[in-house]
Order: structure tokens, then sequence, then C-alpha cells
């Protein structure tokens, strides 16, 4: 007596087949996912974009030279630490002659030295424009690179 030859259920073949192509899917968004958006450096996002950046870099005199002269000749050094896991979002910008105020949120702590969950503020940049460039006035107290750098309400 022969056995009949064992065929694959056409079923389980196409349910693996879905599988492999949502796990494909997958992988490919998470590695075509772009990075965080590059504004124009001559604009208000963009000077406050690489100001973050070098005060998260430990690069204190391009971060010195993002700030507005009054602030830079009257510098009271501080050397901001932000949490770890700091990222920030900007929520928007005003612009109103040559000043400029960006409302942010800021995301920190996230994970923590014991897990907790981090924390999330509320803050402002302010800016000027000096001699055509945008110039930082005020930034959140997480990111002051000198401590006469107090926040204006106008």
């Amino acid at each position: 007596m022969q056995s009949a030859a064992v065929r694959p259920d056409r079923t389980l073949i196409g349910i693996l087949a879905v599988i492999v192509a949502l796990v494909l899917i997958a992988v490919v968004v998470v590695l075509t996912k772009g990075g965080p958006t590059k504004f124009d450096p001559a604009s208000p996002e963009g000077v406050v974009q690489a100001y973050t950046n070098a005060v998260l870099g430990g690069d204190s005199s391009t971060a010195l030279g993002l700030l507005s002269s009054a602030i830079r000749e009257n510098c009271e050094r501080n050397d901001p630490t932000p949490a770890r896991g700091f990222s920030m979002t900007i929520d928007s910008t005003n612009i109103d002659g040559n000043r400029a105020v960006m409302r942010i949120s800021t995301e920190q702590g996230t994970g923590g030295l014991y897990g907790g969950p981090g924390y999330t503020t509320d803050d402002k940049f302010i800016l000027v424009k000096e001699g055509g460039a945008w110039r930082i006035e005020t930034a959140p107290w997480e990111l002051m690179m000198c401590l006469n750098m107090e926040a204006l309400d106008w």
C-alpha cells in the first residue's frame, strides 16, 4: 500500500506569506523613517535647533555665538545639563518684526534612574534679530547657557 503524498495546506501557506509580508513592511518603515526635521539655519527654528544641538553636544562656543549680544556681553556662565532622554518639539513660532517667540514642549527623564516615566513641560525661546540674523534672548531653563537669560513675558 502506498501512502498519499503530503500536500501543504494552502491556507497555512497563505497565512505565512501574509506574516512575512507584514514583517518586511515593518522593517522597511523602521529603516526609512527620517530623523529630526532640518530647519533653515537662518530661520528662528534653525537657530534654536543649532543652539539646542550645541548645548546637548557640549559645544558651548557655538551655543554662545547664537545668543543675542546683550546676553553674551553680560553672560554669567552656566553649564546646562538636561535630563537623560531630553527631546524637544516646536509647537508654534510667532514672528513680530524683529522678535520671535517659539513655544516648545520638552520631554525629559524617560526611563530615569529608577525607571520613572519622566515629565513634559511647555516653555519658550525668545529670539531677536540682530544684523539680519536671529539670536536667542531667552531659553528654557534646561538649556540656559547664561544665568541672565530670564524669561520675558510680552
